[in-house]
């Protein structure tokens, strides 16, 4: 079997129901221990027909970046949780901390001659605390939410370093800072990169908050992108209308954990949102365009094998193993989407949340978000069929806006 990624324990982000009666986890669960599952390998999902031309079906999915997280109407925010596995994430924490040191000491005065703005630091301060530690002469720390203000300027002068650091607590759109900084730290990506403000907050900060906002070596990270594929998910394929309604949803995505094998990816990933920070202009077109994925036969086989495994680790019959998993395999969910970061100018020093290029499981604190596109899986798809979207992104340029998401269009089957 092919290797699509390490299956490494991880942190997570906040929880997010399927509704207020049941989790992901405990659908799953209940399904083991109640029998509730989808007999025969056919049955339950949307086949293609037997004519000798293709079958178009269409799929649809629109969200704000708010639904469905720990969030107020107007930004996306985070559980104490939340903020600790950030901060104990390994794939990200020590690679932004030498970003930092090495932009501090390639400064040509010395570490001391720079003003550092953390966007959101955060109820730790993490990584204002970093840039202090390592030299900087000033730091500004940013922070939109009352109670992870209170605590960062708590944990700051805890260490000692409140002459360094002042935190800021607001919108960065609404703070004036004494004086422009050299560069910015902005851990402001979302699991879609753009969902936490980041667009809106750095075009801001371009205009009012850098000395040299053009310059790639302004920003921490630089770039950040999107990547797409289109996916199976097991619970959608046992748990089926009238008994579970998807359609009650209405638009929230579900949000895997970065280990969980109960999605898995049938194409390879095509890159959906890239936004360069040093080059931000006011200009959304590139959040509008048409992509389309070819189905990976060998995914499709890969898949059916992880589904089976899975499924007998939880207690279901091989019989029924055997029929849930050899239509799981083939069935079509909705487009999953994850992160990528550039920290760097050279863009050397790279964070990936599932592994790059081919989008397999791996430790990160992000997760994998997946609307659900139809209210039953779209089943016995096989390699080269297609998988059609027109993505159309409003991620805005009012920090207050939060971003709005709507993937349109069709799964196309060839007999």
């Amino acid at each position: 079997m092919k290797d699509y990624g390490d299956d490494i324990s991880c942190k997570k982000t906040p929880n997010v129901s399927l509704n207020a009666e049941i989790t992901r986890r405990k659908a799953f669960a209940s399904a083991f221990v109640s029998g509730a599952i989808v007999s025969n390998s056919m049955d339950g999902g949307i086949v293609a027909n037997a004519q000798q031309v293709p079958t178009k079906i269409p799929i649809s999915a629109s969200w704000k970046a708010v639904d469905g997280l720990n969030s107020n109407d107007k930004i996306v925010s985070f559980d104490a949780s939340a903020y600790k596995a950030m901060v104990d994430d390994s794939s990200r924490t020590p690679l932004f901390k030498k970003s930092i040191i090495n932009r501090l000491n390639s400064a040509p005065n010395g570490p001391e001659s720079q003003t550092v703005l953390d966007l959101g630091t955060g109820p730790f301060a993490v990584f204002a605390i970093m840039a202090a530690e390592a030299g900087a002469g000033k730091v500004y720390a940013i922070e939109g939410n009352p109670e992870a203000a209170a605590s960062a300027r708590a944990t700051i002068k805890s260490s000692g370093l409140s002459e360094i650091i002042t935190v800021y607590e607001g919108f960065s759109s609404d703070i004036t800072l004494p004086a422009k900084a050299d560069f910015a730290i902005a851990e402001i990506v979302g699991s879609i990169a753009s969902e936490e403000g980041a667009y809106a907050t750095i075009l801001d900060a371009h205009t009012r908050l850098l000395k040299e906002p053009n310059n790639p070596n302004s920003w921490i990270p630089n770039r950040i992108q999107t990547y797409a594929a289109p996916s199976s998910y097991t619970l959608h394929n046992l748990f089926q209308p009238p008994e579970f309604d998807w359609s009650k949803l209405n638009g929230e995505p579900v949000r895997f954990n970065c280990r969980d094998e109960a999605l898995q990816l049938m194409s390879n990933p095509i890159l959906l949102e890239d936004i360069t920070f040093s080059e931000i202009t006011n200009n959304k077109s590139f959040w509008k365009k048409d992509i389309t994925f070819t189905i990976d036969q060998e995914r499709l086989d890969d898949n059916t094998l992880i589904f089976y495994d899975e499924l007998r680790k939880n207690r279901l019959s091989k019989s029924e193993a055997e029929d849930v998993s050899k239509r799981t395999g083939r069935a079509f969910t909705g487009i999953a989407m994850w992160p990528r970061l550039f920290l760097d100018a050279d863009e050397k020093i790279q964070v990936n949340s599932r592994s790059y290029p081919n989008g397999g499981h791996q430790k990160s604190h992000w997760q994998t978000v997946l609307p659900i596109m139809n209210d039953v899986p779209i089943t016995g798809l096989k390699g080269g069929d297609e998988v059609s979207v027109n993505v159309d992104f409003n991620v805005g340029s009012d920090i207050l806006k939060p971003p709005s998401y709507r993937l349109n269009g069709f799964v196309t089957m060839y007999n």
